[in-house]
């Protein structure tokens, strides 16, 4: 496993959900992680955005605006983005992997051992049958080249997809479909050749003429003459293949790896058929077996079949093990669902119906909340009350980006991306646009007269109040409202809410008193009165109550929880709702494992 680096953008909290296998550096602000998601236990490859510097703003737009349409393709050669967002100033966006490997790591003589020149146009026209599905919805790709194509060794042809904003076209011209084919043209070239320098040639034979002919027309310098889009250069393409001899077949471009059980060549039809009689015949005898053991109690003697468990909650499905003929090994892991109900049981690892010998390794999923959710209405609201809607449905990761406006209380929500309505990953980025005002900052934690001060230097108006309940130090600002973070007027109103100290030093300094006072009258020759046993256990029974939130055991990574475990984390105790074994109580929410009880 590669660690990433300090430098690496976003590293704290990659580590919290993905576990990197491997690090590519595509350019100077793109970086390509190979990992594991720790929520759903996938293969999947990160793409890491520095939005940072001057244009920041303009490029989490633009990453935005591509994430949103790549997230709605559908492509067996086009990676699936399965979601993406903004973590510590970093964009992100999460795909599946391609199998087989970079286009980078081939280029030179091990590309010509495995691809002949002529094979390598196939692959191009894989790349350009799916580049005009981008195209034909005014999409660009924008990264196309040796670090973004694989070739798997069945034939599957892959593209990643990157949400990273391209650069501008030759001579700071937007970049658009002819761009595109110019680096098609480009990867053909380097493919062939060993190489991406400009100005090489293909070869001088039918071949490497007609490939040089096609390099040539789709890179040229003037984008005018250039094919205008993807559908074009294919056409192209698509007149120089007919004219040159059939490829050997060392390999052969397919739109996707998945086509493996497609033999190369035909078959005869005779030899066809019988190929199908015999798969029936086969189909038949399992079909027998498999209803011969099932009459049989479906498992060999000392064995066990795996029940159906999804729907169950983890108690329940721990329970039907158990009862079980043979002893498992049960682990649990949290996962996203918009299937399950929170809290039961997705799948299962073996699934059910598969036969378990003593002591098998059984992998429940258990739900943690959904993996999509709705963006609630906040346009026309006060941020500090779009932030309270925001986090009833989950959404932990809010930006607040504030702009002028005339007519609107500052503070008010003008526009939200993702907009009202919009389905969005759970973990989605939240961008606020709101009317330009005074931001408040926390005060929570200083003194009175710090926050009072801070206040007034921000041209703010302020109001103390004693808090109700506080565990704070006497003086110390418990809470305030507005929020921190809320954006308001010049000259509005915050009020301070101050702890008077905790409860247990006024009863403790009461029980001082009391007590001197019975020293003092023992003193002066008087008997005091023995306490009765009601006055004698209610205080020892109100300290142990209150002690008790505190005693609980730290949470630990990694540890398995059953239903109604209590674990103290980050000053506050929290319950577990189900079994579960990866979730943080920090990051929980109404959907997730834990629930916060009170604070230490």
């Amino acid at each position: 496993m590669v660690t990433l680096s300090p430098e690496t953008p976003g590293n704290e909290t990659l580590r919290r959900r993905f576990r990197v296998h491997d690090e590519r550096q595509l350019s100077a602000r793109t970086t390509l992680l190979e990992a594991d998601d720790t929520e759903t236990g996938d293969p999947v490859r990160v793409e890491l955005f520095d939005v940072g510097g001057a244009d920041g703003a303009d490029l989490t737009r633009k990453f935005r605006e591509r994430l949103r349409a790549f997230e709605e393709l559908g492509h067996p050669v086009l990676s699936s983005v399965l979601s993406g967002g903004m973590r510590e100033g970093t964009a992100y966006a999460v795909t599946e992997p391609h199998h087989g490997a970079w286009v980078d790591d081939l280029i030179g003589e091990r590309f010509q051992e495995r691809v002949s020149r002529r094979e390598a146009l196939d692959i191009v026209d894989v790349l350009l049958e799916a580049l005009e599905v981008l195209h034909a919805q005014g999409l660009v790709h924008g990264h196309i080249g040796p670090r973004t194509v694989t070739l798997a060794d069945d034939g599957g042809v892959g593209l990643l997809l990157l949400t990273a904003p391209t650069g501008p076209g030759r001579d700071g011209a937007v970049f658009g479909p002819e761009d595109d084919v110019a680096a098609v043209a480009t990867l053909l070239e380097a493919m062939v050749t060993g190489t991406d320098a400009e100005g090489s040639l293909a070869g001088r034979d039918a071949v490497g003429g007609a490939i040089s002919a096609l390099v040539a027309r789709g890179s040229d310098p003037d984008p005018r003459q250039r094919p205008a889009d993807a559908a074009e250069y294919r056409t192209l393409l698509g007149q120089t293949v007919r004219s040159l001899p059939p490829a050997e077949g060392r390999h052969v471009a397919r739109v996707a790896p998945a086509d493996r059980g497609t033999s190369e060549g035909t078959s005869p039809p005779r030899r066809r058929t019988l190929l199908w009689a015999a798969l029936a015949l086969v189909v038949a005898l399992v079909g027998g077996a498999a209803l011969w053991a099932l009459t049989q109690q479906g498992a060999e003697p000392g064995g066990a079949l795996m029940p159906d468990l999804v729907g169950l909650s983890p108690a329940e499905a721990s329970d039907l093990l158990a009862e079980l003929p043979v002893a498992l090994e049960v682990t649990y892991r949290d996962v996203r669902s918009d299937d399950v109900e929170a809290g039961l049981v997705t799948a299962s690892s073996p699934e059910s119906g598969r036969e378990l010998g003593e002591g098998a390794e059984v992998r429940l999923s258990v739900a943690a909340g959904p993996l999509t959710v709705l963006m609630p209405e906040v346009v026309g609201s006060l941020e500090q009350d779009a932030r309270e809607a925001l986090e009833e449905e989950g959404f932990t990761d809010v930006e607040v980006v504030q702009e002028p406006s005339e007519g609107l209380p500052a503070g008010t929500v003008t526009e939200s991306d993702p907009q009202e309505g919009e389905t969005v990953p759970h973990d989605a980025a939240v961008v606020l646009t709101v009317v330009e005002g005074v931001t408040v900052p926390d005060l929570v934690g200083g003194s009175e007269q710090e926050a009072v001060d801070t206040l007034a230097e921000l041209g703010l108006e302020s109001r103390v109040e004693d808090a109700a309940e506080s565990e704070r130090p006497s003086g110390e600002v418990e809470s305030h409202t507005p929020g921190p973070g809320a954006v308001v007027d010049e000259g509005a109103l915050v009020v301070l809410v101050i702890s008077t100290g905790p409860e247990e030093d006024e009863e403790e300094d009461a029980g001082q008193e009391e007590d001197t006072g019975t020293e003092d009258d023992r003193e002066e020759g008087q008997a005091a009165a023995p306490p009765t046993q009601e006055h004698s256990e209610e205080p020892r029974q109100e300290e142990q109550e209150q002690a008790a939130p505190c005693t609980s055991g730290g949470w630990s990574e990694g540890a398995t929880y059953p239903e109604g475990a209590r674990v103290v984390h980050e000053g506050k105790e929290y319950e577990a709702a189900w079994w579960n074994s990866e979730s943080s109580p920090s990051e929980s929410n109404e959907w997730g494992p834990w629930r916060p009880v009170t604070s230490c």
